[in-house]
């Protein structure tokens, strides 16, 4: 009888036991596919990286709060042939949009694929609500918006070949026109001889930073002053690039009402040796721009090429991730920016000196002369000099609290923003960290842009006189090793 009993609890115990593991295997199965549905790692091993998303674009679709569904229509030309590459890059590209904007488990972008003559009604369904019978197009659509892309938009083509794969540009550009609907607007100054926002020229042109402000989502026009009666009223930032000449009391006058009247936003970029005219406005917002060249004899400060490395950076949401980092900024000739300690106070005023020079610099004030430049404490600055200042304004409201005015960033230097320099990585993050910054745009801060055309490796003196140490020294002990075991081996 106890044997009996002792069959059956064992049989019990084994039913248990196999309960257990059923309910184990389910639970493991349930979790896989709780992890395979919310939780992605994928692994771009390609050498450039191309279906990799840069932090801007992830960014960008981090900000998205309404759902975008991207539709890709397809013929069978499109997988053969010379399409064939070009659908591969964009499936896997658009997979990446996808994943990252699977946050949380909620879908901010939906991927379709759609043969156009294998799936007939769908294709009528798109034609009829989107106005579209094309094939081979890539249409993004965001409610009642819409942005249609061709492969010309997404592909680069030379010699009858690809040359390029601009789908990541392409995309994000679009996915920022369908989900914002408020498109901001730069004006860039013209009518004293400055840089020109259309122009390719290395050393004069903004092609360069026009290009990357477009991608952002951003508007822009040139705005010649010396005809318009009084600035734009949808103009929510003027850039100033390299005047010319001396600015005309009735245009500062313009740019006056501008910034106090409308609580406008300017960045003003100067360079030595030219009169720009603007120092009655500097001073009414505690800035001064002293006609001297920076000199910097700092051997981390100096570029091989001469220029100058800025390395030094304020604690401030614009220059943070330059100063964490480190990068450095590349700068030719530069004149000092710095605080007017000559005007009275001014409560109202926030300034910030944003880049600087080293301890070793000064501002000289006899350049003109062609002589062996030396430190004169009696009429140059003694550094660090300042090469940039922020002046914010905050106005009383009537709630009794201060609201944001206007802002003015001035430089002391134009090439940073050149064609040329704009390439360098800390020169681009800066320029575009300042626009952002002025257009409240303040969740694209310290992203780091991921430089695509080119790369330029910025050593100072010093680095590229301990690399050529070290270079030198390694093939110089070899041949002394050999020597000696040549040396002992014959005797």
């Amino acid at each position: 009888m106890a044997a009996v009993e002792n069959f059956k609890y064992v049989n019990w115990i084994k039913s248990i036991n196999q309960l257990v593991q059923i309910c184990l295997c389910i639970s493991f199965i349930i979790g896989l596919n709780y992890f395979a549905n919310n939780l992605y790692w994928r692994s771009d091993l390609t050498r450039d990286h191309i279906y990799s998303l840069s932090p801007e674009s992830l960014a960008y679709i981090r900000q998205i709060d309404k759902p975008i569904k991207i539709i890709v229509t397809l013929s069978p030309a499109a997988i053969e042939g010379e399409m064939q590459q070009v659908f591969k890059h964009v499936r896997n590209l658009l997979k990446e949009y996808e994943y990252a904007g699977n946050i949380g488990g909620k879908k901010k972008i939906e991927i379709e694929v759609v043969d156009v003559l294998k799936e007939r009604k769908r294709a009528e369904y798109l034609a009829r609500t989107y106005g579209t019978d094309q094939q081979d197009v890539v249409l993004v659509v965001c409610e009642d918006r819409q942005h249609r892309l061709i492969y010309s938009d997404i592909i680069e083509m030379k010699n009858g070949q690809m040359s390029a794969f601009k789908g990541e540009r392409a995309f994000t550009s679009a996915l920022i026109d369908v989900s914002n609907t408020d498109q901001q607007k730069v004006y860039f100054i013209s009518g004293y001889g400055e840089m020109h926002l259309d122009s390719v020229d290395p050393l004069r042109g903004l092609s360069n930073i026009a290009e990357k402000l477009k991608w952002g989502n951003i508007l822009l026009e040139t705005l010649n002053i010396t005809r318009a009666g009084e600035i734009p009223e949808d103009a929510d930032l003027l850039i100033l690039a390299s005047p010319q000449g001396p600015y005309r009391p009735q245009d500062v006058e313009k740019l006056r009402n501008y910034l106090t009247e409308t609580t406008g936003k300017l960045i003003v970029l100067i360079e030595p040796a030219i009169d720009h005219g603007l120092s009655d406005l500097f001073y009414e917002w505690g800035i001064i721009s002293d006609d001297m060249v920076v000199l910097d004899m700092g051997e981390d400060f100096q570029a091989a090429s001469g220029d100058l490395l800025i390395r030094r950076f304020a604690g401030h949401p614009i220059t943070d991730i330059l100063r964490d980092n480190p990068i450095p900024v590349i700068a030719g000739l530069s004149r000092p920016v710095r605080r007017n300690l000559d005007r009275p106070v001014d409560d109202r005023l926030i300034i910030t000196p944003l880049i600087s020079s080293s301890p070793e610099s000064w501002a000289e004030r006899s350049y003109r002369d062609n002589q062996d430049l030396k430190y004169n404490p009696e009429v140059d600055l003694k550094g660090q000099v300042s090469l940039a200042v922020i002046s914010e304004k905050r106005v009383p409201s009537s709630l009794g609290i201060d609201v944001k005015g206007g802002r003015l960033v001035v430089f002391g230097n134009t090439d940073i923003i050149s064609n040329h320099r704009i390439r360098s990585i800390g020169n681009i993050m800066l320029i575009l960290n300042t626009i952002n910054w002025c257009l409240d745009r303040e969740q694209l801060l310290a992203i780091q842009p991921r430089p695509v055309e080119e790369f330029h490796l910025l050593l100072s003196r010093q680095e590229l006189t301990q690399l050529s140490l070290v270079l030198l020294s390694l093939p110089g002990a070899v041949g002394i090793c050999g020597i000696m075991i040549y040396w002992i081996r014959k005797n």
